[in-house]
């Protein structure tokens, strides 16, 4: 039996290691990214569920500012309910999950790459069902997430973007080098005396 907290506070102290293996794979992430920017995308849309959304409004925030591109986030319902079909011809549609199998989540992102997006998944489970559905995939590498709340997995997709993003810019991710020592560090610091 474990004491509350116990294994949330074990996940949280994966994180340094995560973020090292993270900046490992760059090159992988390298090659998604120079797809993005060979086909030059118009605008970026970014499909999400929970804390995922929130993790998508980072990402937001990444490509108006790094990428200079217009980036909305998508309302799954116009998709799956309402049936719309918009040209996204020359549109980035990211569609972040964690698990890969939100059904409304793996809708959109098909009907998107039917009608002209590239499609890039970021999830955490490399042989989900939204990674096989998207033209491509981005792997967040965090492990199975053993506590209620995201804590790993979440930031391990913050991370996974930001790569991502100044990858397609042409950045090698040099300014997230020290964050796996950072991140040590601040866990250190949190430990109680």
């Amino acid at each position: 039996m474990t004491s509350p907290g116990e294994r949330m506070r074990a996940e949280i102290d994966q994180q340094p290691r995560i973020f090292a293996e993270l900046l490992a794979a760059r090159e992988q992430i390298a090659a998604v990214a120079a797809t993005i920017a060979e086909r030059k995308p118009r605008f970026a849309l970014l499909a999400a569920r929970g804390s995922s959304d929130h993790a998508a409004l980072y990402a937001k925030y990444l490509i108006e500012v790094l990428l200079e591109l217009p980036a909305g986030l998508v309302s799954p319902s116009t998709t799956t309910l309402y049936g719309a079909r918009p040209d996204l011809t020359d549109v980035l549609l990211l569609t972040v999950s964690q698990s890969g199998g939100s059904p409304d989540l793996i809708e959109v992102t098909a009907a998107a790459r039917r009608r002209g997006a590239t499609t890039v998944a970021v999830t955490n489970t490399a042989d989900s069902t939204l990674n096989s559905t998207a033209e491509l995939s981005v792997d967040i590498r965090a492990g199975q997430e053993r506590a209620v709340a995201a804590t790993k997995t979440y930031s391990a997709t913050l991370l996974t973007l930001y790569l991502l993003v100044d990858a397609v810019r042409g950045g090698t991710g040099r300014d997230a080098a020290e964050l796996p020592e950072q991140a040590s560090d601040a866990l250190r610091d949190s430990e109680p005396a």
